[in-house]
Order: C-alpha cells, then structure tokens, then sequence
C-alpha cells in the first residue's frame, strides 16, 4: 500500500498538501496525473522538488534580545554559559523562559537571531 503526496499553492499563495488514501501502488501510478489535473483544474499549483529531493524549507530564525520572552515578554534563562561549563548540559535550549508555567517557550542554538530591539 501507498499514497501519493502532493504539496501545492492556492491561488493565494498559501501552501497546501493533498494525501490520497492508502492504495495499491499500481493504481496510484495509474490515477496520478488524473490526480494532478484535478488538482490544477480546481486553481493549484503543483510545487516542483528541486535538486531531486523533496526538503522542507528552512524556517526564518526567532528574533529575540536574549533577556525577554518574545512570547509572552517574561524574563529568559541564557543558559549558553552553563552549557560551555558542562557538557552533561549540551542538549539544552541555549534561552528558555522563566515563565514555565504559563509559556514554556525555548530555543536552540541555530535557531535564533539576538536583536537589539524585537519591536
């Protein structure tokens, strides 16, 4: 069993993907360009996989000042320092927010920017 996956864009833009149920794979081959004019006719646009692989697009960087929360504005814990000291502690979010009760927000290293001014 099989399925065929299509991710496209609507008329606005927006990204949308289509998953068929679970068939043969014969008969996805078969129904898969009746599948892609479907999807065409009705105002889709197939996205096309570049360099033979189909790789999720990077996602934009979380823009914080490292001292307060761009979720809720609490205060942050930068733990980038306990992580140099302690290597039992490098799997750790390098901020994360005091507020775990209520936010629970956390970033990783790569993942953000430190600005100046978030606003």
């Amino acid at each position: 069993m099989a399925r065929l996956l299509f991710e496209c864009e609507d008329r606005d833009g927006n990204k949308v993907v289509f998953e068929t149920s679970d068939k043969d794979a014969s008969e996805l081959a078969t129904s898969y360009e009746s599948s892609r004019k479907w999807l065409i006719d009705n105002g889709f646009t197939p996205i096309k996989v570049q360099n033979g692989s189909a790789k999720p697009k990077a996602k934009d960087k979380v823009r914080c000042d490292g001292v307060h929360c761009p979720k809720c504005n609490s205060a942050l814990w930068d733990n980038r320092p306990q992580k140099q000291v302690d290597p039992s502690r490098s799997k750790w979010p390098d901020f994360s927010c005091k507020n775990k009760a209520g936010c629970q927000w956390a970033v990783w290293p790569g993942q953000y920017e430190i600005v100046e001014n978030t606003n």
